[in-house]
């Protein structure tokens, strides 16, 4: 194999989930279940997936959003409903995922906080930053 072709597969995020460190390095998470953190690494894959896609995966405010079904979830998981949920709960407490309900038989659209990138205060639908850092809701 050559370095070139080392590199290419190194590159392919197809091949491997990114787990931000800072997930354990910031005192902030320390309480934080594993479970809620490997959760956290599946939703922000999605969530550089719909990224790159465009803007089919942008709401009308500009925030990038994913589809998940809580089946896909478990599946992933290797778990059940009621834990994927309690999982969900847990990263909305942390402010890591938010979850826009939009009626019955309709997904849900899921917006997740990228650790991974350094500047990104406008991920919530409706909430945008000031330049003081205080919340304004559109």
């Amino acid at each position: 194999m050559t370095m070139t072709e080392y590199d290419e597969l190194m590159n392919d995020t197809r091949l491997f989930y990114r787990l931000p460190k800072r997930l354990f390095e910031d005192p902030a998470f320390e309480e934080m279940s594993i479970d809620a953190k490997m959760l956290y690494m599946i939703l922000l894959d999605r969530r550089c997936l719909s990224e790159i896609n465009g803007s089919d995966w942008r709401d009308d405010h500009g925030c990038v959003f994913i589809y998940f079904t809580i089946e896909e979830m478990m599946r992933l998981m290797n778990c059940g409903n009621k834990k994927i949920n309690e999982l969900l709960k847990e990263l909305e407490k942390y402010d890591l995922v938010q979850r826009k309900h939009r009626g019955l038989g309709k997904l849900n659209r899921i917006y997740v906080y990228d650790l991974l990138s350094p500047y990104n205060p406008n991920w919530k639908p409706g909430v945008k930053k000031t330049m003081e850092g205080d919340e304004k809701y559109a």
